[in-house]
């Protein structure tokens, strides 16, 4: 400590001092090294964070802490995040004199940013934490995200020029796009746009840190830095929003998406996230069904808004992503998809009638099948979506059979009433042969049958 104390009341020589520490803490290798490797960036991490901790814990801690305190807050929160995740050989490879465990350098960087909070003078909010036991949460790799929640609610209730500085910081901190921080800072950033949204917020000029590369950024953000209608906080997130949707991290497509659902549901930002409808399309074919379930609500939603002809032209290939879900194996997804399917074929105008037509026909043999299906709330999504299929086909004595539940009926007429279609029915059939559900295999097994 002697040595640190020395150069950081060194006027020329703290405040470089203390970047360079948070560029070592941010600095977190996604190769593993030999624990015993003494330049591996995990434990020179792990050396930086106990530095700083030290450092904050001294009775009189440089000004120069709280000239970038944004920056110095985030990267010892990715740090506590990034400690849960060491194995323990490199823990005890740095911890070796030290009797507390495993936990103690988790403890020891979130003592220091407990300690940074008192120094800005935001005790209340530290002590509002600890009430609500986010610190306790971060501790555990189990519960650590819903800590970074509590932990960002409250730094939301900060002063407004400091909640806009970190703000800034985490837009910057995800156009880099690192693994290493990405899942933690994104739950912060959301947090800090919902709730409340705060309009106003300029995006400033982003830069990398002292040390690192300038950052790539899109010419959308660029444009959106010098557009006084566009620099909001929200054009901030809807610029990088896309780029999280496609990412392959567990469960960050649908962290995003519930946050682009609470911007549908909000009427001073629901138009606005319509710019994302083709991104929480593709969500749909993802082998994920809480995501999917999340998107289609997002969807629903967003098809709701006045948007011109937009809404037309993608429904047809909405229509095309939806079929596929009739079968997932969440109730709640089969339901859904099944509904916002018999929304989406009212959508279309003109020319977009007859591509969505042929649409509704390969939906038929589906929807009959689910009529059958164990969760009576499916079924009774498939008896509505198919009276609205018949209106839309105006074909009445399907909707006459539908809405009185003739079940055995349509299966007899679909045949008789579009034989050219008697192949693709054979194969969709044939698909049902290896449902889950028992009811829809016996169907499956009947409708070939037919005559």
């Amino acid at each position: 400590m002697t040595m640190w104390t020395v150069m950081l009341f060194e006027p020329q020589a703290a405040k470089k001092v203390l970047q360079e520490l948070i560029n070592v803490m941010m600095n977190q290798s996604l190769h593993k090294t030999s624990a015993s490797t003494k330049d591996n960036p995990r434990i020179l991490s792990l050396a930086a964070a106990r530095t700083i901790s030290k450092i904050l814990l001294q009775s009189s801690c440089p000004r120069d802490a709280e000239a970038i305190f944004p920056r110095l807050f985030l990267a010892l929160l990715f740090q506590v995040s990034f400690t849960t995740e060491l194995t323990p050989e490199e823990v005890l490879s740095f911890w070796t004199g030290h009797q507390q465990g495993l936990i103690a350098p988790i403890r020891s960087v979130v003592q220091a940013m407990t300690v940074l909070l008192c120094r800005m003078g935001l005790e209340s909010h530290m002590l509002a934490i600890k009430a609500q036991g986010g610190w306790d949460m971060l501790l555990s790799a189990q519960t650590h995200l819903m800590g970074v929640r509590i932990v960002a609610r409250e730094m939301m209730k900060t002063p407004r020029s400091l909640r806009s500085t970190i703000f800034r910081h985490l837009a910057e901190l995800l156009y880099v796009e690192n693994p290493s921080w990405e899942m933690v800072a994104m739950v912060f950033f959301v947090e800090s746009l919902l709730p409340p949204f705060r309009l106003g917020l300029a995006l400033p000029e982003l830069t990398a840190g002292a040390s690192a590369a300038p950052l790539q950024l899109p010419l959308r953000v660029f444009q959106m830095v010098g557009c006084i209608g566009l620099s909001e906080e929200l054009d901030c997130a809807l610029a990088i929003f896309p780029t999280y949707l496609q990412s392959q991290c567990l469960g960050m497509p649908t962290l995003v998406l519930r946050a682009i659902l609470r911007l549908t549901e909000r009427p001073d930002t629901a138009r606005k996230t319509l710019v994302l409808l083709p991104y929480v399309m593709e969500r749909l074919q993802a082998d994920d069904s809480d995501g999917s379930a999340v998107a289609l609500s997002v969807l629903d939603n967003m098809l709701q808004l006045p948007a011109g002809k937009k809404p037309s032209l993608i429904a047809p290939a909405l229509a095309d992503k939806l079929q596929p879900l009739f079968d997932n194996h969440l109730d709640t997804v089969r339901e859904q998809s099944i509904h916002l399917f018999q929304s989406v074929m009212w959508l279309v105008v003109g020319a977009e009638k007859k591509k969505m037509k042929k649409k509704v026909w390969s939906s038929l043999l589906p929807l009959l099948l689910h009529l059958h299906d164990q969760n009576k709330s499916v079924a009774k999504a498939s008896q509505e979506a198919l009276c609205s299929a018949g209106l839309f086909l105006k074909w009445r004595q399907l909707v006459h059979m539908a809405a009185t539940g003739q079940a055995w009926r349509i299966s007899e007429c679909l045949l008789a009433k579009k034989r050219s279609r008697a192949m693709a029915y054979l194969h969709q059939s044939l698909h049902y042969l290896h449902s889950s559900q028992e009811p829809l295999r016996w169907e499956a097994v009947r409708f070939i049958g037919e005559p």
